[in-house]
């Protein structure tokens, strides 16, 4: 069986915010707000031709989110010779994750792994794989079980693939993509990122908290946001709630006074399963503090 010491970096990590590279406003807030993780883009959010300078502030820019940010991430550019100077810059800047966007194969993930063995061998930096085009929806499983050594968790790209998919990043079109992801993260025992539907809402937050939410129904760990004050609403619904907790307790104890044996609790069958699901629901509160 694999050991999926990567994808444990991320455990008890619920949210994060992309922020452009060199956006020194964006940064301090972030840092300022005590945001958990901010993945630092040097790809959609960089034009082309400021690139070299993006790349060239990406110390700075991880050094000034240290003073206030858990995890600091990193988005590098697909083309070869473009993602091996990001990496570069990535590791000596000191990140501790490296996002990878149009991920369509189990090689490229072992690549990607490769370059920071040589330029990292301790083994500090992890990969989020971003899938994002049908190629790299029907390879997911593959992806997914490369480099547990490395490899931390796959994430949903939803706009880009709805590009290549020649549709809209709306909920009824991601919503099986999006289970289709969690499944393949967990038989490789990743971490899944996202939600079933755009990244891109920012106004009607009572649709992107119902998309929230059906993504935590689904399975997904995480959410990585592209404005703070969807965040709040990332946190509220991941974050494990009192009554959860409660439960989860009433179920572990029962299970306690049952020796193991199946018991009855408010009206429900309670049995194996249902208390391996409690004492996760305790491990993941204990780690969200």
């Amino acid at each position: 069986m694999m050991d999926h010491v990567a994808a444990r970096r991320l455990d008890g990590v619920l949210s994060g915010l992309f922020v452009p590279a060199g956006n020194t406003r964006l940064l301090v807030s972030a840092c300022a707000k005590k945001i958990a993780s901010v993945v630092v883009d040097l790809e959609d959010a960089i034009p082309v031709e400021a690139k070299d300078t993006a790349r060239a502030g990406l110390a700075a820019d991880v050094a000034t989110l240290r003073a206030g940010v858990g995890m600091i991430a990193v988005r590098i550019n697909r083309p070869w010779r473009m993602m091996i100077r990001d990496i570069e810059a990535a590791v000596a800047a000191g990140a501790d994750i490296i996002m990878v966007p149009k991920i369509e194969a189990a090689s490229d993930v072992a690549i990607v792994s490769e370059i920071l063995d040589e330029i990292s061998p301790e083994g500090k930096q992890v990969i989020i794989s971003q899938i994002e085009s049908a190629v790299g929806l029907l390879a997911m499983p593959q992806i997914a079980r490369a480099r547990p050594d490395r490899h931390a968790a796959l994430m949903l790209g939803p706009e880009d693939l709805a590009l290549d998919l020649r549709t809209d990043s709306s909920r009824d079109v991601m919503t099986p993509h999006a289970q289709a992801l969690v499944l393949a993260a967990r038989s490789g025992g990743l971490h899944a990122i996202g939600s079933p539907g755009s990244i891109a809402e920012i106004n009607d937050m009572a649709a992107y908290q119902s998309q929230i939410e059906a993504g935590k129904k689904m399975g997904f760990d995480a959410v990585i946001a592209i404005h703070p004050k969807q965040i709040s609403v990332i946190e509220e619904i991941y974050r494990t709630s009192t009554a959860e907790i409660a439960e989860a307790h009433a179920i572990v104890e029962g299970d306690r006074q049952n020796a193991g044996r199946p018991f009855m609790l408010n009206g429900k069958m309670v049995d194996a399963p249902v208390v391996a699901r409690a004492r996760r629901v305790l491990r993941t509160a204990q780690l969200h503090g």
